[in-house]
This record gives C-alpha cells, structure tokens and sequence, in this order.
C-alpha cells in the first residue's frame, strides 16, 4: 500500500456551483440547518479541546451551550 488515498475522480466544481446558484435564487438551502449547525459544533469542539491540551469535548455539550 502507497498510503494515498483514492477519493474517486475530481469532476470540477460545477454541481456546487449549480447549488449555489440555485440557493441565491430560491432562499431554500440545499443542507438542513442541522447539519450546519453540527458542521460548526464540530469544529468548535476542536478548538475546545486544543484549548484543554487535547481533552475530549462532547459535540452535544457544545450544542448544549449554544442554546440547540
């Protein structure tokens, strides 16, 4: 094994660029509100946990303290 990883082919990024497009115009977006929001839970659990010298952190308390 090479140690790359193969992620499929790259087709551009014409099909984000559609959604986005789309988003513009109708309001609606393409990801529940959710998902965003634990996209960013997960990133401020990391930042917490670089602030306690790699402590775990819960996603949940995270979304706890944030009021979701």
């Amino acid at each position: 094994m090479n140690g790359n990883i193969s992620l499929g082919p790259f087709d551009g990024y014409e099909a984000l660029a559609v959604k986005i497009g789309e988003f513009f115009k109708s309001k609606v977006a393409p990801i529940d509100a959710r998902e965003t929001l634990e996209i960013y839970a997960f990133m401020e659990a990391a930042d917490e946990s670089k602030r306690k010298n790699g402590a775990s952190v819960r996603l949940e308390d995270i979304l706890t303290t944030a009021g979701y």
